[in-house]
């Protein structure tokens, strides 16, 4: 250390103001500036020490000199020991030998090979505004009275320059905490009339049918919702239905197969030479919706007098033409175009039907769901019988993770409700699970993991191989998982990219090379 005393002070403070300055990472700032008062000033064991919120105890945060154990042991209530002193005091306090100060209790354990008759402890409050947040502190060799208040009132204003980082940090933390708090309140607001009609999950697939749900609700054409059986189309349908401005109109449900086509043909136009005259539901709708449940089955002649209903609204019967004035949604678990190719579906009225496009992904696609639908409906059970929700342990839900569940949500509803039933205690356990789904956890964890990798690989492949030409589909398939693991490792890292690196064992730069390459348009 060159240069007099008050050289190296104001050396010392320029070099830690540069250190609190340079970032907003408030640990890296302190670390730096700590160990710039001990090679300029000899202020060793520097420690940052901040109130716990919850607590209320006074927790090292930072530290230069002590290993990390020795900070984990830290903590201080006020008014214990020293640095607790100076917490419910707001004084600063030099103690000229800590071997002789019964207040000092060195709970890190950091001075025990030391000769405590030849160490002195300064302690300094850390303010902000009026609030004192924290306190900081550091050894020295036993000084004279005189030098330790020069070195207390040095050590204050390092406090006052620190304390600025710490306020920035609140306010960042206290902005971020706003801005989460307010997505929340507006996720939950969206979620609301989802969560009331049963479409219930928030992985990436799931938003992106919650979109589509809300275009095709803004408008009145035709919708075909597609998808695997038991995946929840008839709950889309109904979703579109209660969202939009027809809500307050009936839903009526045809369904095209497991009936004779003049029985089919009845249920949608209706039968002038029936008891009553039953106008059908095309009719019967008014201004509502007519949902077409497995149209794939929708009889040949159903399908000619169906199509002028898309074209003109209206169709004919007895020598007249029919006014309809509702909307018409459709769902299928097979793929309606092969059915055209084949010549089993007109192809006019696959078009009209497929104005709105719709597709849900299997239950195995997005198991992250599986807790939200696990909850969603014990809430429905408890609702219907008017008792308390069962607890779900996380290792049945480990379980359900673990399955396939090649009948998607039917099946998984139907797996929940018998739990229930077979439960006691306020409590499912994994032994009231179908033994089918006990079997699973005979296998590896990391073949479950891989097993689950290739379904959601083939699933993603056989979509794409439908989407893109021919010679850009493996592209589009590593493209579509490598974007879905960076995005999961920064929201694992809480959007620290350096972080998410280190999670996924690849450079920083190499990181920012590949968010650079799936942001662009």
């Amino acid at each position: 250390m060159d240069g007099s005393p008050a050289v190296r002070e104001l050396r010392a403070l320029y070099r830690v103001s540069q250190c609190v300055h340079a970032t907003l990472d408030l640990p890296a700032a302190v670390r730096s500036a700590l160990g710039v008062l001990a090679e300029e000033l000899g202020m060793q064991r520097g420690a940052l020490a901040l109130v716990d919120p919850d607590s209320g105890e006074l927790v090292i945060e930072v530290a230069h000199g002590l290993s990390p154990a020795e900070i984990r042991r830290g903590r201080y209530r006020s008014g214990e020991g020293v640095m607790g002193r100076v917490l419910a005091t707001g004084e600063p306090m030099a103690v000229p030998c800590i071997g002789a100060e019964p207040l000092f209790l060195d709970r890190t354990g950091a001075r025990r090979r030391l000769d405590r008759s030849r160490v002195a402890f300064l302690c300094v409050p850390v303010r902000w505004g009026s609030d004192i947040v924290g306190v900081l502190s550091a050894d020295r060799l036993t000084l004279g009275p005189a030098d330790l208040e020069e070195d207390l009132r040095l050590l204050t204003l390092v406090a006052d320059v620190i304390a600025q980082a710490v306020g920035v940090q609140r306010r960042v933390r206290g902005e971020r905490s706003g801005l989460e708090r307010e997505n929340r309140e507006l996720r939950q607001q969206l979620r609301e009339p989802f969560a009331t009609a049963g479409v219930v999950g928030a992985s990436r697939g799931m938003a992106a049918v919650r979109g589509q749900i809300e275009l095709a609700a803004r408008s009145s054409a035709p919708v075909l919702v597609s998808g695997e059986e038991g995946s929840g189309r008839r709950t889309v349908a109904r979703a579109i239905h209660l969202l939009s401005e027809r809500a307050e109109r009936p839903l009526l449900r045809v369904p095209c197969g497991g009936a004779s086509a003049p029985v089919v043909a009845g249920a949608l136009f209706g039968d002038p030479d029936a008891l009553g005259g039953a106008p059908g539901a095309l009719v019967e709708a008014g201004g509502g919706c007519v949902l077409l449940e497995a149209v794939e089955r929708l009889p040949a002649d159903s399908q000619e007098r169906l199509l002028p209903v898309l074209q003109e609204g209206c169709f004919p019967r007895a020598g007249e033409r029919v006014p309809v004035r509702c909307r018409v949604l459709a769902y299928t678990a097979v793929d309606l175009a092969g059915e055209v190719r084949a010549g089993r579906f007109d192809e006019m009225l696959y078009h009209r039907l497929n104005a709105v496009p719709l597709h849900l992904p299997p239950l195995r696609r997005r198991r992250g769901d599986i807790p939200l639908l696990v909850s969603h409906f014990l809430d429905q059970l408890a609702r219907r019988d008017g008792t308390s929700a069962l607890r779900w342990p996380q290792a049945c839900t480990e379980l359900l993770q673990r399955w396939n569940w090649p009948g998607n949500v039917g099946e998984l509803r139907q797996v929940v409700e018998q739990a229930a039933r077979a439960s006691s205690g306020g409590s499912v356990a994994a032994a009231d699970l179908p033994a089918s789904l006990r079997g699973k956890t005979g296998a590896a964890p990391g073949a479950l993991a891989a097993g689950a990798l290739e379904a959601a690989t083939r699933d993603a492949a056989e979509e794409l191989l439908r989407e893109y030409p021919e010679g850009r589909v493996h592209r589009a398939v590593l493209d579509r998982v490598e974007r879905a693991l960076l995005e999961l490792a920064l929201e694992r890292s809480g959007g620290v990219k350096l972080a998410a690196a280190r999670l996924l064992g690849i450079n920083r730069n190499t990181l920012y090379h590949k968010l650079a390459l799936i942001e662009e348009p």
